[in-house]
């Protein structure tokens, strides 16, 4: 997909035509949404929010999975990742769960319409899974490093799962393609609204926008619209 179509792109850019958030609220004055940023990944709210604060990483560059990452981005991976949970589970006053559903390398299937890494960031007290979580027992242990993430991943498709503990797990996808939304669902099944993990039919653009500015509220100390022009 060419990034100047990408919505994630877009938001992450600032550019209007292509920023869904922009799109679903027509009556606001354009506003770049972006919770924080460093050299080379942004995080944006995320549309169809599961809980209040679900929020998604993402690289600058248009990449397919995390997996994908150059190596020289390692460290600054992590750094951001702490930052980002961090503040959210200081603004929300819950444990942080991270997740991704990372695409193959090759191959043309898209999953959920965006094929844009990004990786998922919920505040949530409940915690959602016991040790094992589903698929037949296929959930690979690993020590959660990107490091592992590509060797394990193989440049194949994955779903990742790190638990507010730090303990991660990965699940490849074998014989059969995995199901788009595949964490979602299991997110919203635990939570008991198992017909409400879908971000096109729900996608609450109005919750993402307010993320936003509770975000900055709290990072920053000023109103939301002080920050319109910031890059």
């Amino acid at each position: 997909m060419n990034d100047r179509l990408c919505c994630l792109c877009s938001q992450i850019q600032g550019q209007p035509a292509g920023d869904l958030i922009a799109a679903m609220l027509p009556d606001q004055p354009y506003i770049r949404r972006v919770l924080l940023e460093t050299e080379s990944f942004a995080a944006i709210p995320s549309l169809g929010p599961l809980v209040p604060g679900h929020s998604l990483l993402c690289p600058k560059t248009h990449l397919r999975s995390f997996a994908e990452l150059p190596r020289d981005l390692d460290q600054e991976f992590v750094s951001v990742t702490e930052e980002l949970r961090g503040a959210l589970a200081g603004l929300y006053d819950a444990p942080v769960h991270l997740f991704e559903h990372g695409m193959a390398t090759g191959g043309t299937r898209t999953l959920c319409t965006v094929d844009h890494a990004h990786l998922h960031f919920v505040p949530l007290l409940l915690q959602p899974f016991g040790s094992v979580l589903p698929a037949g027992g296929r959930w690979v242990s690993f020590e959660g490093s990107l490091h592992e993430l590509r060797a394990f991943a193989g440049g194949g498709e994955y779903v990742f799962y790190k638990a507010p503990d730090g303990s991660s797990t990965l699940l490849r996808s074998e014989a059969e393609d995995l199901e788009s939304q595949y964490m979602r669902k299991l997110f919203a099944k635990s939570m008991g609204r198992a017909d409400e993990w879908d971000w096109r039919v729900s996608p609450e653009a109005a919750s993402a926008d307010e993320a936003w500015q509770q975000f900055v509220r709290f990072i920053h100390g000023y109103p939301a619209s002080a920050t319109s022009g910031i890059r």
